[in-house]
């Protein structure tokens, strides 16, 4: 066995050990798993994306976001590190913006999906990235984003947005 393996399996049982024998295995895996990208990638809502954002996608239309691309996990994971561009019309001044910001509150994936966030978004860079004109990005192509998809990005954003 290799010896990162061995590290690894070492590990986990000093985890396991500290926690105590209360600890079910599914609930630390599922503790680990809940910051982490996957729980969104992986949700329904967030599927239909690569519907828009994929270099050849059926939905993708002039003034879609250029830089996401949902092709697979690790792509979509980089993309959202970026900026938007590519955005044309009432969009334009968005152009530039962070997907992730520091908070949920200055994501501007998070106000595109989540009035609330949406109504009081401004970011001081970006000064025509208004309510308004977010308030015009919406899903074109199938799917939408439930409250568990939403609550799983906003919880993947405050623990840090990490892969």
């Amino acid at each position: 066995m290799g010896t990162q393996w061995k590290r690894g399996a070492f590990g986990g049982m000093l985890v396991l050990a500290f926690l105590g024998c209360d600890t079910e295995l599914g609930d630390l895996v599922e503790d680990l798993d809940s910051s982490q990208f996957a729980a969104v990638y992986d949700s329904p809502g967030f599927a239909s994306c690569s519907n828009c954002h994929t270099p050849d996608a059926p939905g993708k239309v002039e003034g879609t976001e250029n830089t996401q691309d949902w092709t697979d996990q690790d792509t979509a994971y980089a993309a959202l590190q970026g900026t938007a561009s590519g955005l044309i019309g009432n969009f334009e001044g968005c152009n530039g913006v962070p997907f992730i910001g520091d908070t949920v509150e200055t994501s501007l994936i998070v106000a595109a999906l989540d009035q609330d966030v949406r109504d009081n978004f401004s970011h001081p860079d970006f000064p025509y990235c208004t309510p308004e004109a977010i308030s015009n990005m919406q899903l074109k192509v199938g799917g939408t984003v439930t409250e568990d998809d939403l609550n799983a990005l906003k919880t993947w954003i405050e623990n840090g947005a990490q892969e």
